[in-house]
Order: structure tokens, then sequence, then C-alpha cells
């Protein structure tokens, strides 16, 4: 505005005066005295401006970041640009002997009067680390204070000020020492210039008589001394947009990393402040230190404007005139200076006889100095004073609360006035001695307080919530603050700011701004916390006392209302449920209500959701208090229903539970465990409060909402909590929590996270629903909770641990219940057990003394004792478990044994344990009785692959017969592989109690011996076993030990032989589970016969991502990473290739007419196509947004597609429209959701949720246990396979868990009775990895066949739809990446006639480990490499049961034990004994034979 009339703005004068000093300061005799005070004229000019806007006081920050357009701000950069200029003022014009080293005779008085006050008007824009940065300032300025000539006194003064709020310079030896005299003298003089203000104000009165508008003379437009001194500046103008400048060397304060907080003075990380909302206009003329705002007049009305601000400016702002310096200012020095000492013991003997208070009583007085800014100085040293108890009390004695109430409001005394405020309630003696005052006076310190909420500044705002926060525990002040309508005002403080606002367009604000609002925030919540927790201590003791009264008891003594409620975690914790337990079910409690009423409820969920995105340090503190307030609110129905209802936030609707659960994960705040916690305790009191509450009558049977009375209107307390349960489940609340119970970080409060949540678990165990769903879980059966009940995850957190270990058997009884089998040690003693005690007493243990002497000389050798281990294996002759250096000799796979394998053994270590009865010989391969070993005992032994030297052999005549030996079923040995006596020993426990000794080791004096040892384990052993025999074989010391289960007469033998001829007596597969074992047979052996590879200059790099055979088995459709599909005839092997997308195929499905294909990809849109095939491969329709697109099953007229955030699509084939689009309420948000029809087309399942195709409408919603796979359906209908777990599509209940699955891609064969699972990819930090073989399961149960190991990531797998042929896509590990689709037989064992290259390839991959250059693979695509390996199937026949008997209890009773899933379907036996006890003799079949020749022939 001053450009447009012609007047200059301060900004450029100020620039013409530094070029005018960088031009004449080289020269010899220049005195920069005039050209500094003019620098100062025109700083102090525009800080006056700047102060007229109303900042808010105790902003620290660079003027330009309160207001970018201020001129103030502008200056300061300008002057800090000049470093030439910053540099010559602080070292050579603040000296004293200036002009004398210039060689001039001239005093540097002047200079440095001048220097000083350019100084003080640089501070806002100053890093004060500077002055004591300086080399012999501060020394300068004591010395000038010392010297007491004005004005350089006050200006040293107003400088060393400034220095001691910096600790190390405060707190020096030097310095202290220097105060100690200093203040003093300084409170003497402070004293008497308040004595000559008040006569000059007495004067003034006088003559206030004789001119009765002499007052509107002090206003800024009549001030000369505001003006510069060529008299010409009297505009304030406004530059549009400030230029960003750099500071300089000294300048720092202004940097955006460093921001000082208007609340105590601290500096913090992305900090901001506030100034009223006072902006000054480029329109329209104003006097220099007019505002232009709320408070300033309307531009139209000038005469109204000079007497309205006039009469205001001294009370709201104050003056401050510092040349020529004035009595104001030299006092105003001297508090300043005194400010940050009074923080200090030491400033406590140096105030004696200085009646400090009395003086600060009289500049506080503003009616009688009407001077703000004065007032302003002496309370932020009376609030440093209020640092000692002392002077707080002392101050409350005398009366002072009432003069800090009494400023004038607004005015930067009343904000002044909160910061003390604040100190009084730090102290609980000082608030105790306030709560004693007259009720009139709390009433209006109250009152005060709440105006100070809505009136002031942002930080006499936040200074005054603190005080709230501090005060509620006092029951007086909360009375009077419930009384005054606190809660509204108080939650007004936060629902009006922007970053919590439903609008975009007002959360638009300068990080300054937004720091400040979520400081607000933060206080806000805090004083929250203290208000919903002193109520609750209040309710809790009328209610205690009511409980008594009901008893007969006496009534507890009432808590004085003086007295602060304070309450530990605990406490609340103990409080919450005390009312859970008593307060009446339809009982009011009036804060809260008003709290709901108000809004707060969502208004702190919304708070905790929108901290998601906040950098804030104090982002944690703010959502646990935030979570605190809803936990003492969740003892009122209207809460916990509420959270189980959607609420709107600005980027989503969700549930409050979900809100809950996502904090409690640590998804909210990460890495701050105290969150857990307190949304853990949220979920408790939500999850654990009695079901029938007082007031209530619980409901027959399982409560639900009924209809008939208002819709979803619910009444009593058993359905409150019943809907609880079931919001949290549909949350996926049991996956979170199991997660929870698990945690290992953070290590010092992990142990208190899992308590929590299993106590959290128990309360939501007591729902029916959930009960089932947990019974079925690994977690419960596999041994998992066991072994974390046994230790804590710190050692010093074991009270924690405690709790843990308590709720933990809770959970366990609630889940597994009292009288479980699966717990027989918790159970009383049946006859069944009896039964099966005695017969385990009657057991003869044998074992192995090979087995126990290769055990001896493993630990030998792992102990260090080499020799001993020598000795020991050269007296007895067995092959070592380890050879000399510790390394594990590579594995064998071993002949199984039906009494002692399991599927979960082939995890072990696998080495060959001959049998010697008679001697094996061959020159180049040695056949031995494998037999897996032990787990590795150290981390330190060497993979399988690790190259060590061969098994040793014992060499004899070459006619002996090659045969495979086996270990003998019966109880009588065979003579042809019975070992010498020395080889076996046989036990009786009876004979073993008696003598208390081994008969081979002779007499012994030792009660214990390593003979009783072994048969002691191997009892243990034996008495877990389901059905224990009397007669067992010999155990095995090396494999965990199992009888098998009693089998029917009319079973299928387990034999094929044998089978196949029972087939025309029990048709058609010979016995019950005879197909399932044929199934067992067909699909552990698969023969590579085929293998494609990609052609072209590409080939390295576009690899193979999926496959499918086409519906008429003719050709392969292989998916490619560069978007390719090529198609390949089967019979020619001819390649075809389609470009289909830009980014990698992930899934290829033709239909069963071969004339459409679907193909997606996941990067870019379009993400599915439909394509025709025929005589040529065209595009059909895109799918855009349709991540995944499947036919469906029964009729293929219909896709299904899935999109994000768990959306279902299905489109109609015919008309290429879209007919249906399935959005759930709620996403599981699974990572490869997979929309799907179920066999018969009528429902579909997609991210978790069931759909009915036909209504459509939202069936169930399955509980999320695991964050990847959504689900598919069984072919039989009835079943839902997501990951693990198995669904009842009936009764959505849960039927089973297949550990064995978890994080497998499964697909059905055509016919439905196998599912194939290969591994989903690992990601790890550098790269992706994936599995080196897939798997075959048995549909019927869940049985796992086979893994059949392939040396190659396997990415997808495919069956043909006559189920004779199997492709799998692999990829080469490591510095070979080849990709190829390889084909395999199945039910075809690997090239029978195929020769071993060598023996060591036999031994690491068994009988069918053959290499891909023999001609068995028909290469089309370019022959494979001649090293590749093929490692032979590997069959595991189990229901996944665990051999200790406990249990995973995923299979159904009927199912375990089976015993077909203790012996290979090929197995190389003769069974064929009737009564299944005598199991088969020596004779080897025709198929034995033939395997024997093709072990051991060359």
């Amino acid at each position: 505005m001053g450009e447009a009339e012609g007047e200059p703005l301060s900004l450029n004068l100020f620039q013409d005066l530094i070029k005018e000093w960088d031009t004449d300061h080289v020269q010899n005799s220049y005195d920069p005295t005039d050209i500094l005070h003019k620098m100062a004229d025109i700083l102090e000019k525009e800080t006056n401006v700047y102060m007229a806007s109303d900042p808010d006081p105790f902003e620290e920050r660079h003027p330009s970041r309160v207001d970018p357009d201020c001129q103030l701000g502008l200056i300061l950069k300008a002057y800090f640009k000049k470093e030439s200029l910053v540099q010559e003022v602080f070292n050579n014009y603040m000296k004293e002997n200036y002009f004398t080293r210039a060689g001039q005779d001239q005093s540097s008085f002047n200079l440095n009067v001048a220097s000083c006050r350019l100084v003080l008007d640089i501070l806002p824009g100053l890093e004060i680390g500077v002055l004591n940065e300086t080399d012999g300032l501060i020394p300068q300025l004591y010395k000038w204070v010392s010297g007491k000539q004005e004005p350089l006194c006050s200006y040293a003064t107003g400088l060393l000020a400034v220095a001691m709020e910096l600790n190390e310079v405060a707190t020096e030896a030097d310095i202290r020492e220097r105060n100690s005299k200093l203040v003093p003298e300084m409170l003497i003089k402070l004293r008497e210039l308040q004595d000559q203000a008040e006569k000059e104000r007495d004067q003034s009165r006088t003559e206030r008589f004789k001119r009765p508008f002499a007052l509107f003379s002090k206003s800024p437009l009549k001030n000369p001394r505001r003006l510069s001194e060529d008299g010409e500046v009297e505009g304030v103008g406004k530059l549009s947009n400030g230029h960003g400048v750099s500071n300089g060397g000294l300048a720092g304060k202004e940097s955006e990393g460093e921001v000082t907080s208007g609340v105590g003075g601290k500096k913090e990380a992305g900090g901001g402040g506030c100034k009223r909302n006072l902006e000054r206009s480029g329109s329209g003329s104003l006097a220099p230190g007019w505002p232009n705002g709320i408070m300033s007049p309307p531009r139209s009305s000038t005469e109204n404007s000079s007497s309205s601000w006039a009469e205001m400016e001294l009370n709201v702002i104050g003056h401050f005139e510092i040349y020529p310096v004035s009595l104001q200012a030299s006092q105003i020095f001297i508090l300043r200076l005194l400010t940050p000492l009074a923080e200090y013991q030491d400033f406590l003997s140096l105030t004696q006889g200085s009646r400090i208070l009395q003086v600060l009583e009289r500049f506080i007085n503003v009616r009688e100095t009407r001077d703000a800014r004065l007032a302003f100085e002496a309370l932020k040293l009376l609030a440093s004073l209020f640092c000692h108890k002392k002077f707080t009390l002392e101050w409350v004695a005398t009366g002072g609360l009432s003069l800090l109430m009494q400023m004038p409001r607004p005015s930067m005394a009343a904000t002044g006035s909160s910061l003390c405020l604040y100190y009084l309630a730090c102290d609980d003696d000082t608030m105790e001695k306030i709560c004693s005052l007259p009720p009139h006076t709390l009433q209006e310190l109250v009152k005060y307080c709440l105006w100070l909420l809505e009136c002031s500044h942002e930080t006499g705002r936040q200074y005054s919530i603190m005080f709230f926060g501090l005060a509620f525990p006092f029951r007086s002040i909360l009375e009077v603050f419930d009384g005054c309508d606190g809660l509204r005002k108080l939650y007004n403080t936060i629902c009006t700011l922007s970053i919590i606002s439903d609008k975009d367009d007002d959360r638009d604000m300068s990080d300054d701004q937004e720091f400040m609002q979520r400081q607000s925030v933060r206080y806000t919540t805090q004083a929250l916390k203290k208000y919903v927790e002193a109520h609750l201590a209040i309710r809790v003791e009328v209610e205690l006392s009511r409980d008594l009264m009901r008893a007969g008891g006496s009534p507890q003594p009432p808590h004085p209302s003086y007295k602060p409620y304070r309450l530990e975690q605990e406490q609340v914790t103990e409080h919450i449920f005390t009312l859970l337990e008593l307060m009446h079910y339809r009982g009011r409690w009036e804060p809260v209500d008003k709290l709901i009423k108000l809004g707060g409820l969502h208004l702190l969920l919304q708070v905790i959701a929108l901290s998601y995105d906040w950098t804030y340090a104090g982002r944690a503190e703010t959502v646990k208090c935030a979570l605190d307030v809803l936990a003492v609110c969740s003892v009122i129905p209207r809460v916990q229903l509420a959270l189980c209802d959607k609420m709107e936030l600005p980027e989503e609707d969700t549930v409050g539970i979900n809100i809950l659960l996502g904090t409690a994960e640590g998804e909210i705040v990460t890495d701050s465990p105290e969150v857990q916690r307190a949304a853990l305790l949220v979920l408790c009191h939500l999850l654990c409060g009695p079901v029938v509450r007082p007031g209530c009558v619980k409901h027959a049977a399982t409560p639900t909402p009924s209809k008939k009375r208002g819709g979803d209107r619910v009444k009593s307390s058993d359905e409150v909590i019943n809907k609880v349960w079931e919001c949290v489940r549909a949350n996926n609340g049991i996956m979170a929590l199991l997660q929870l119970m698990q945690t290992k970080t953070p290590l010092t409060d992990a142990d208190s996270i899992r308590a929590l949540a299993c106590r959290a678990l128990v309360g939501l165990a007591r729902s029916s629903t959930a009960t089932q769903i947990m019974s079925k879980l690994p977690i419960f059966n596999n041994g998992v909770l066991n072994m974390l009940l046994r230790e804590p995850v710190l050692q010093d957190k074991r009270a924690e641990h405690v709790k843990f270990q308590k709720h933990a058997h809770e959970l366990i009884e609630k889940v597994s219940g009292p009288m479980s089998s699966k717990n027989y040690e918790n159970n009383d003693i049946t006859l069944d057990m009896l039964h099966r005690a005695s017969v385990v007493a009657n057991t003869k243990i044998r074992y192995n003394n090979k087995q126990l002497l290769q055990l001896i000389h493993e630990h030998l050798v792992l102990s260090g004792l080499n020799k001993s281990a020598e000795v020991l294996k050269n007296e007895s002759d067995f092959v070592p478990l380890v050879d000399s250096s510790g390394v594990s000799v590579p594995p064998v796979y071993p002949v199984r044994s039906m009494i002692s394998f399991h599927p979960s053994h082939l995890n072990r270590r696998m080495i060959s344990s001959p049998t010697p009865s008679r001697p094996i010989s061959t020159p180049s391969r040695q056949i031995t009785n494998a037999t897996p070993s032990r787990p590795n005992p150290t981390s330190s032994r060497n993979p399988v692959t690790t190259p060590t030297r061969p098994l040793p052999t014992i060499t004899t005549t070459p006619s002996i017969p090659i045969r495979v030996n086996r270990p003998i079923r019966t109880g009588v040995p065979t003579t042809t592989q019975t070992p010498p006596p020395s080889a076996m020993k046989t036990m009786d426990p009876v004979a073993l109690n008696a003598t208390k000794a081994l008969e081979p080791f002779g007499d012994t004096k030792h009660d214990v011996s390593l003979g009783s040892i072994v048969s002691d384990f191997l009892s243990s052993q034996h008495a877990l076993c389901r059905n224990p025999m009397t007669t067992c074989p010999e155990f095995d010391l090396l494999l965990p030990h199992k009888c098998p289960d009693q089998r029917s007469r009319r079973a299928a033998p387990l034999n094929f032989t044998s089978r196949y001829s029972k087939k025309s007596l029990y048709p058609p597969y010979g016995g019950p589970d005879g197909s399932k074992l044929d199934r067992k047979l067909i699909y552990s052996r698969f023969r590579p016969v085929k293998s494609f590879r990609a052609g072209g200059d590409d080939r390295e790099e576009n690899v193979f991502t999926s496959c499918a055979f086409s519906g008429d088995s003719q050709f392969l459709f292989a998916g490619t990473y560069m978007g390719d599909v090529k198609m390949y005839n089967l019979q020619s092997s001819e390649e075809t290739t389609y470009q289909c997308h830009d980014s990698y195929v992930y899934h290829v499905q033709p239909s069963r007419d071969s004339k459409l294909v679907i193909t997606s990809s996941s990067w870019r849109t379009p993400y599915s196509k439909l394509w025709s095939v025929g005589d040529f491969f065209d595009e059909k329709k895109q799918f855009k947004d349709e991540e995944y697109l499947k036919f469906s099953c029964l009729v293929q007229d219909k896709v299904v597609g899935t999109q994000s955030d768990g959306v279902a699509t299905i489109y109609d084939l015919h008309t290429g429209q879209l007919s249906r689009t399935l959005k759930p309420t709620s996403s599981n948000a699974y990572t490869r959701n997979r929309a799907t029809f179920d066999p018969t087309d009528d429902l579909i399942l997609s991210d978790g949720v069931l759909w009915d195709y036909r209504a459509p409408k939202q069936i169930h919603k399955f509980d999320k246990l695991n964050q990847t796979l959504s689900g598919v359906f069984h072919p039989n209908g009835l079943e839902i396979i997501s990951n693990t777990e198995v669904w009842d599509i009936r009764t959505f209940h849960l039927l089973r868990t297949v550990p064995q699955l978890d994080q497998c891609e499964i697909v059905f064969n055509s016919g439905g009775e196998v599912i194939f699972g290969t591994n989903l990819e690992q990601e790890l930090e550098d790269e992706t990895k994936f599995e080196t073989a897939f798997k075959t399961f048995d549909a019927s149960d869940y049985s796992l066949i086979a893994t059949i190991e392939t040396r190659k990531s396997v990415l997808a797998v495919c069956s043909s739809w006559d189920d004779s042929s199997l492709a799998v896509v692999e990829q080469g590990n490591g510095e070979c990446v080849e990709s190829v689709v390889r084909m395999y037989d199945v039910g075809r064992l690997r090239a029978e006639e195929e020769d071993q290259e060598d023996d060591g390839e036999e031994e690491d991959g068994g009988p069918d480990d053959d290499d891909d250059s023999d001609g068995s693979d028909d290469d089309m695509g370019g022959g494979d490499d001649d090293g590749d390996d093929w490692g032979f199937p590997i069959p595991l026949f189990s229901d996944g049961e665990d051999l200790s008997g406990s249990g995973s209890g995923t299979p159904s009773e009927d199912d375990l034990d089976d015993p077909d899933d203790e012996v290979d379907g090929d197995e190389l036996e003769d069974l064929a004994d009737d009564d299944g006890e005598s199991i088969a003799g020596d004779d080897d079949s025709w198929e034995d034979i033939e395997v024997e020749e093709e072990v051991g022939g060359d």
C-alpha cells in the first residue's frame, strides 16, 4: 500500500542501508553508528507493527513463519543474509575499544549502544547460541551492566537475559558467581525503578484532569519515535509474496527443522505456533502500529478507530520502546534477566529480604500500571518462581490467586497468567490450599480458565487445558467444572480443529499450524483422561458404599474433596471391572453420558484413526490418552454398542472395534507398546465384562436382537456382549489376538502384551462360536501354547508372565473343556487310562544297541572328545552319525517302518543305520537300512547337501544276492535279519524296577543308569500311543515311537498286490479305504516326460509364470513374465506366442470347450482379458479393474472378477454385460483374494465373504485367520479351504486345520480327489524365493500324500483334464535361472532302467534320483541341462496327527491314526495276514525284486 502512494517499503529502505554500509565500511575512520541506528529504527517500527497484530506472546518462532508477508520477517532475512554485517556487529562493533584498535582517538560508547540496540532488535531471528559462541561477549556484557551507564547498562541487561536462557551458560561456575552478586543488585534496582515509575504515573494522573484526552497522544500514530529519522516513512507496506531468503551463519532460528514451541519454551521438531487472525490487507492506508482485524476498527470509520484502539492498546499489548531507553524498558530487561535464573535453587537464597512477590504484585496489577507488556514479563518471572513450593504456597496464602484472575481480557497479561496457573496446579499441596478457598473463589478460578479456553492465544489455551488436566483429580475443582458446563467448552477446543475436520479444504494448513493443533489435541485428550478417571474413582466409591450397605455393612468413609484421586493403571482397570459388576445396567452416569451426547466417542475414534498419518512426537501419548478415555466409557452399554457400529471417517467408514484391533496390532502407532496395551485393555473391558449385569435377566439360549423389539435395538446385557463378541470376530479379532499372544517384540513389553491378549481371548472364548473356531486352531493342539507358557520373553518380566500363564490356563479350559480327552493330566483317571497304563507297564522295551552307540559317539564328538569317540568307533562296528569334525553325514532315504515312521520325521536328519545280520557287497554301491536320526543338536552343522566321505562298506564275495533289508515287524525276528546277541538289549520294566540296574552293565551302586534312562524314555513314548501293544518290535532310538491302530479284517491291505487280488472279494477297491490307498500310491509317483522352454532372444528374462491345459488336452498354455502367452502343441511341440499384457501373466484359464481363454496380470490396466481361440487368438473383452478372472464351474456362461477392497463382479459371457456387483459390508483385505464360484454356481466366495449369486446377498463372513489366501471351494461343494482352515458351508463351523497347507496355493485334479499344493513366494530383502517342491493331498481327509522335490523353484502346477499328466512351472535357482514348463506322468516311477551316474547322487536322491540327460525326458524346448538332478517323490502318509499323543485336533476322531497313514501305499512288504496282528514275512514279491534290481544294479 505504501508503494502505491509513492512511499518506499521498509524492506527497500533497509536493503538500501545494507548497500550503503557495504560500500562505506571498508573506508578508514568509518563510523557505523548512524547507519546502525537507522537500521534499528526500521526494525523497531516494524516490530511495533508486528506486535499490533497481537501474535502469541510466547511465540519464539521467526516472524516470517508466523506471518510470511510481514515486513519484520523479510527485513530479518535480509539482514542475516548479509553475513559480513552480522559478523562485524558481533565481533567488532560490540567491542569497547573498536575505535582505539583502529587508531582513532574516539570513544566507542555510542557505537556499542547502537550495536546492542540492533542486536536486541534482531533477537526474533537470532539463534541465541551465538551470544555464547562470540568470544568475550558475555564478560563484556557483565562489565557494561556493572558500569551502570545508560542506556548501555539496560541493553546489556537485556542481552544477558537472553544468554541466561542457555543452560550451559547459566550453570557455569564463573557465571553463577557473577549472578550471585548481580541478582541482589538487580532486585534493588528493579524496586527503585518501580517506585520511580509509580511517581510518574501519579504525576500523569494529576495532569489528566487538565487534559482529558492526553491518553491518545500515546497512540502509535502520534509517537514520533516510531518514525525513521528522515520522517518520510509513515505507511506500512505489504509484499505480495515473501522471498525465501536463507539465513546467514548466525541466523539459524528460522530453519524449518527446529521450531520452538510456545508451551514451556522448549524446542520441538516440526513445531508451530499461533497468532490472532489479524491479517493486514494490502488495500487502504493505515499508520504504523495500527492493527487491521477483529480488534481494529472498520476502515470506513476513521474517527472511531482512533479512540477505540488507543484505549485498548496499552491493556492488550502495551508499548515497549527501546530507544531512547525508558523506565519500562529497563524494568522489562531486568525481569527478563531474573526469569531464567529464578528456576534454579540458588535463586532462593538471593531473594532473602527482597520481598520479590510484593514487587511482582505491583507489576501484575494492570489496572494500576496500565501496562500489559510489563505485567506479562512479571508473570513470566512469577511462573519461574513457582518452580519452588515456597513461593506457590505464599502466593496462594496472600491472596495472589485473585490477582491473576483480574487481568484485562483479552491481553498479553491474561495469556501470561495461564502459565502461572499451570505452575500452581503442578504442586498437590498448593492445589489442596486452593481447594480450601471459599467456593466463590473456586468458581471464579474455573470460569476464568474456561474463558482462557475460548478467548486466549493458542499457548494460553494450552496452558489452561493443562491446568484442568492437573486439577481434575481434585473433587472441588471437578464439581465446579461440571457446574459451569466445562466439558462442552473443553470438547470444543478440539472438535473445531482443522486437522480432524471432515473437509479436505479445512486441513490445508502450514506445518506450524498443524503442529500446534496436534498439540491442542494432545493436551485435551490428556485432560479428558484425567476427567473421566476422576469421575470413575468417585462413582466406584459410591457403588461400593451402596453394595456394602445392601450387604448390611458400614459404608466407607468419604474421600476428602480437597484430596486428589490418583489412580495407577491397574487401579483404573480394577475400578472399571468393579463398575461392570456393580453398576446398574440402565444406570445413568452424567459425565460419560454428556461426553457421548457431545459426540466425544466419535471424536476420540477419529483422533485415533487420523493419527496414523501424523509424524509427531506426541502421537503415541495422544492415542494412548484417547484409548484410556474409551476404556472408562466402555462401562456404558451405549458405548459398547456404538463401538460395534460403523462410523464415518474422512477417508473411509469403519467400525470402532476395527480401529481398536488395528491399534492393538501396532498399525496406528508403530513401536509403541503403551498404545498397544491401552487398546488391549479396552478390548478386555468390552470382551470380559459380566454377561448378566445388575438390572438384567439372562435370556435363555444365545440371545440375538429381535426385530419385533425395534430392529437393532438391544435391551439386555447378554445381547450387548454377544454383539460385541460377534463384532470382534467379524473384524478378525481372533487372528489379531492370537498373533499378539505369540508376539516376541518389543522385548521389554512382550510379556504384558501376551497377558492382555490372552485375557481378551478368555473373554471372547465365552462365545460358543469363537470357542468352536479356536478349538480347531493349531496353536491349541500342536503344543505351541505350552511352549509359550514355559518361559517369559524377558526374565525380568516374570510377574507379567505369571498373569499370562493364569489367563492361558483359563483359555485352554474354555477351548478344550475341563474334561477334554486331549489333556489327560488334568482329568480324573478313567478305566481306559488304567488299561493303557497296564499295557505299557508290561511291555518289554527292546532297542538296537548299535543306535545307542551311535548316539554316544555323536555326543563325544560334539563334546570335543574325538579320541574317545574314535576308540568307540574302532571297537564297535557302526556307522557314525557325525564325522570327527562334527559334520553330519548326508541322509539316505530309509525303508519306512510301520511302527516308528511319521511324516514329521522327514524334517529331521536322516542317516543310514545298517543291520549287521549279513554282509553286503558290491564294489560300487552300498545298500544299507537307512534310519532317520534326531534333529541336529547344534546350528553349526552343514545342510544335507554338504559333500562328505562315502559310508563304509563291508566287502565280501559278490555271489551273495543284493537285497533290501527291512526292520522286522513281528515279535520273533527272522534268522536272516536277526542281529547278534550283543547288538540287541531286551529289558523287562518289572525286572528293571526290582534290580535298579541293567544286566549288561554289571553290578553298580547307582540307582540310575544309562539303560534305565533309555528304557524310561522309550516307555514314556510308548505311553503316548493311543492303542499301546504289549509285544512291540524293537524301538528305534532315532525316531519317535508310535503303535499302529487296530485294523479291521475287511480293511484293504496296504500292499497293492494283495489289495488288487481282493478286489473280487471286496469290490471295487479291495476293501474300505482301498481307493484312498490307491490314490496315495498313484499320486506319490511322478515321472518327467517333457520339457517346454521359451524360444526367442529374451527367453532368459521372459520366464514362465503360469500354465494351463486346454479343454481338449491338445495344447498347453503358459503365461510369461513379460506378458506373453505361449501355446504349445502337446503332440508336435509347436510353439505359438501371443502378446496379451504388459506385465507378467499370473493366471491363465481356458474354457472346457477350448473356445475361450482368460488371462490376468497385476500391474497395468486392463488387468484381465477374455480371448477367443480358434483359427486366430483374438481379444474379445477387456476387464479394466478385475485383477483376477475365473469361469463359472457348472456351466461356463459367466465369469467372476476380483476387484480391490473385496469387491466381486460377475459378467454374462453371452451379452458381455455386468450382471452382479458384490461389495461386502466390511472387507477382510486378503492380499491374494480370488473370487470364485462354487461347483453349483449358486454361491460365490470373495474376500472371505460367502454370497448367494441368485439373490444376491451376503450370507456369511468367515473369520479371517490368515493374511493371504481368501479360500476356494472344495469340489464336493460342502467345504471351503482357506489357507490351513477348512470351513463347513452348512454350519459355518471350522472343521479342521491342515498345517501342511499353510501359505499354499491349491489346485484340484479334475476328479476333485487330489489336491496339489504349491507354496507362495517368500518376499526377502533382495529377492523373491519359491519352494523347490510341490505337495499332493488326499482331498477326502486332507492327509498329505507326498512332497515331490524338483530341485527347482515351483511357481505353478496344473493337472490335465484326464488327470494323467501334471504340468509344473519350474525356475532355476542361483546363477541358473532358466525357466521351464515340465510335464509329468502321474503314477509312474522315474525311469527304472536308468543308471545312476555316481554313488553320491544315489545317496543324496534315493533310488529314483536320476539325471535328466538320460533321455527319459522328452525335451521339447532345447534340452535339459546334463547336470539337472531329479529328486524322487517323498511320500508322506499322515493326517497330520501328533505322535506325542496330544494331536493337532484338526482331523476328526475317525480319521486319527489311520493305519495307512503310517505306511506307504507301495510298501514293499507282505501284509496279507487277516487278523492284522502278525505283519508279513520275509518273502519278497516280484515287485520287490524289480525294485531291488533298480537299486542295486548297474
